[in-house]
Parts: structure tokens; C-alpha cells; sequence
């Protein structure tokens, strides 16, 4: 028979509407497990799990020290896979059950805006001297800081369209794949906007993104993570490529938009909570 992590890919398939990068999480997690049961139980079909391989599973995980959230991520995939070969009730409903809780995902970060600035510059400064990962760096860095945006979105983002309330900014690279346009509305948006066509004319992409033509998009995203942390870019510093997020939703919310339009602009659904962003 094919192996096991072969089996649990073909059962729980791959178009899913997720990110790409929740995807491969996702994928590696389902094959991590598969492998995990193949190895302890000498098991040939995946349809012949049982409570006791998740159970395995679990102390497998806690024997590794994974801290809890990387725990639930993983139970996620497990009971994806469960649920695909139609035994979803030999996984707990709750992680609760196998001594497993994710933390509060409600943690505003106040940024180190001078950390963040500094950060802009030194991007600023290499993209000057035609350093053509730090042009696309600095390009995104002015994306995200202007709208607010995800990594992956800063490097996707180019496009202007036209809509009711004037021009904005189609947001590419979302979660789930879903474009949002956001309306330039400031000084600072116009700015970022403009950077980005100069960037991609420069960079010579020949699809107005900012991306190196040599460079794919999962190396282009790698080498934007790794260039903004080697400049002190990180969370516990409070200047972290997310950072920015948290930033727009704290401005929108001092300036009075209500709850679903900070998270709507942000991309998420309006019936989210913004608290994860928003201090109470």
C-alpha cells in the first residue's frame, strides 16, 4: 500500500480556502501525524486509526516540549484527517480533554514606532544604493505600514482600481485568497503607492509587483522575514513585520471606526473580535 503521510494527503485533498502559508502548516502537520502512526503502530491503512494513535500522538507532541498553540495547530490537522476518512469522533472535541489549551490570542502589541522607523530607514537607505532585496523590502515595509498589511500582502499588493469612494489599493496575497480594496485615503498611502510602481519599473518584474523576477514569491518572503529581523525587527522588540496591523487598528480606533470596519479593512470578518489589536 502507499504510505501512510501519502494516504492522509489523498484523503484530506489540498484546495482548501486558506492562506498558502496555513496550507503547508496544515499539510506538514496531517504528514508529521500520519508518519508518527506509521512508525509507532507499524499501520498500513489510514482508515484504521484509532482514539489510542491520536492519544500516542498527543504524548508524542508533549514528550517534544511543542508549546501549546503549535499543539492545537496540530490538532487541527488531526481531526481534519479524521473527519475525511469519516471517524471524527475518536478525536475530543476539545484540546481541553488531552490537557491541551491555546493561549489568549487577544494581545495588542504597542510598537517601538522609533524601532520600526529605524528599520524603514536602514530599507530606505540600501534600497538607494540599488540592493534589490532591500528595494523590495523597503517597498512592502511603506505597504504596511500605510494599510496595515500582512507580510505576504505587502508583496503582492500593486494594483490601483477604481471604485465609489475613489482610488484604492487591491490587496492581494490575503488569507483565504480574497482581494479587499482599500481606499487612499492619506499622505502616507499615496506615498506607499507610489514607491511600489517605482520599485516594480525598477526591479524590472513585469508584473508591477515588487518581487525580483528572479526571486519567487517563498523566496521573496523569506528573504523579506530574514532582513527585517536581522535589523531588530522582532516580536519581543515590538517591531515585528506585524506589527503594523496593530498600529492601523489602534489609529482607526482612536479615530472612531467601529469594530467591523477595523477588522474589515484589516481583512478579517467583521464579526471578529479587534481586541487581538485593540487594547481595552
Amino acid at each position: 500500500m502507499k504510505p501512510l503521510s501519502v494516504q492522509a494527503l489523498e484523503w484530506i485533498g489540498k484546495d482548501w480556502s486558506v492562506g498558502s502559508k496555513t496550507r503547508e502548516g496544515h499539510l506538514q502537520h496531517t504528514k508529521d501525524f500520519a508518519n508518527h502512526v506509521s512508525q509507532r503502530f507499524a499501520m498500513e491503512d489510514i482508515q484504521n486509526l484509532k482514539p489510542k494513535h491520536v492519544e500516542s500522538y498527543v504524548q508524542h507532541m508533549k514528550d517534544e516540549k511543542l508549546d501549546n498553540g503549535t499543539m492545537c495547530n496540530r490538532m487541527a490537522a488531526v481531526r481534519t484527517l479524521v473527519n475525511a476518512i469519516g471517524k471524527g469522533n475518536i478525536v475530543a472535541r476539545d484540546n481541553k480533554a488531552y490537557g491541551i489549551a491555546r493561549g489568549s490570542r487577544q494581545k495588542p502589541i504597542i510598537a517601538d514606532q522609533s524601532r520600526v522607523d529605524g528599520i524603514r530607514q536602514v530599507l530606505a537607505d540600501r534600497a538607494n544604493a540599488r540592493d534589490r532585496v532591500a528595494m523590495m523590502c523597503h517597498a512592502a515595509a511603506e505597504l504596511r505600514e500605510a494599510f496595515g498589511l500582512r507580510p505576504q500582502e505587502s508583496l503582492l499588493s500593486s494594483k490601483l482600481v477604481e471604485t465609489p469612494k475613489g482610488i484604492a489599493l487591491r490587496v492581494e496575497g490575503a488569507k483565504g485568497g480574497r482581494p479587499r480594496d482599500l481606499r487612499i485615503g492619506n499622505e502616507s498611502q499615496l506615498r506607499a503607492v507610489q514607491i511600489v510602481a517605482q520599485v516594480s519599473q525598477a526591479l524590472g518584474s513585469g508584473t508591477a509587483r515588487i518581487i525580483p523576477p528572479e526571486m519567487s514569491l517563498g523566496q521573496a518572503y523569506n528573504a523579506q522575514r530574514t532582513l527585517w529581523r536581522e535589523l531588530g525587527g522582532t516580536k519581543n522588540s515590538a517591531a515585528n513585520m506585524h506589527v503594523s496591523r496593530h498600529t492601523t487598528a489602534q489609529v482607526m480606533n482612536a479615530q472612531g471606526y467601529s469594530k467591523g470596519e477595523i477588522m474589515a479593512w484589516l481583512g478579517h470578518g467583521e464579526d471578529r473580535s479587534p481586541f487581538c489589536y485593540i487594547p481595552r
